[in-house]
């Protein structure tokens, strides 16, 4: 479909140090004991790679310049600072793609997570079951931690986070040829810029949807899902088969 195969880019030696910030801002109020036994669909091939630590920002400095009555000739007139160049931005994101049944489903997970939550986990089943799916439909799952890589001279800008992610998107739908994409959450809206709820993508027709995680947290947010779902779901029914 056009895809460009994705491959680590370096940035020049004195590029200034990447500034990473969250695609998605999500927060969960999950219990600690979920966290900490976050559960993983059947994952094949799960992608799972360190954060980068934020840059540490330079410390003011607290020297107090010398006053004296007649400057000596040897000494050079301070130069004016260089102005900083702006650091480029690298967005930090985990992304669950999985195909279930006729459905290519991309999750937000909420920031802090590495791996879907039991309760999301449920939340998703329940939500596929009103489409006419179910666990056992999983075909393939897999994980995407951004940034891969850990070293800052690396280029992992929004731009290569998009190809990365449409790459993988593009491998599923070869190998499991699905009908509709789901999209949970801010992370593939805000890679491609999409201002509406639906559309199309990589051959697929696409329906954006609230965070699941932002659905536990907030109960209203499963009504403006159900609003556009009801399409699938009407579809879906024998009586529309």
């Amino acid at each position: 479909m056009g895809i460009e195969s994705w491959y680590p880019r370096m940035r020049l030696p004195m590029a200034p140090e990447p500034l990473l910030f969250d695609l998605d801002d999500s927060g969960y109020s999950a219990p600690a004991a979920e966290q900490a036994s976050a559960t993983q669909q059947p994952q094949p091939t799960p992608g799972q790679s360190a954060q980068s630590p934020a840059p540490a920002q330079p410390a003011e400095s607290t020297a107090v310049p010398r006053i004296q009555a007649v400057p000596p000739k040897a000494e050079a007139e301070p130069q004016a600072a260089p102005k900083a160049q702006s650091a480029p931005a690298v967005p930090r994101f985990v992304l669950s793609l999985s195909v279930v049944g006729p459905y290519l489903i991309a999750d937000t997970l909420a920031r802090g997570l590495e791996q879907p939550t039991a309760a999301g986990q449920q939340l998703l089943l329940n939500i596929l079951a009103t489409l006419g799916v179910s666990a056992k439909d999983v075909h393939t799952h897999h994980v995407i931690q951004w940034p891969l890589f850990t070293n800052p001279r690396v280029d992992q800008g929004i731009q290569q986070a998009q190809l990365y992610v449409d790459e993988k998107l593009e491998q599923f739908v070869r190998q499991h040829e699905p009908k509709q994409l789901l999209s949970f959450g801010a992370v593939l809206p805000r890679l491609h810029d999409w201002q509406q709820p639906h559309g199309e993508h990589l051959g697929l027709p696409w329906v954006g949807l609230p965070s699941l995680y932002r659905m536990l947290d907030d109960p209203r947010q499963k009504a403006v899902a159900w609003q556009r779902l009801k399409p699938l779901v009407t579809a879906a029914t024998p009586d529309n088969a």
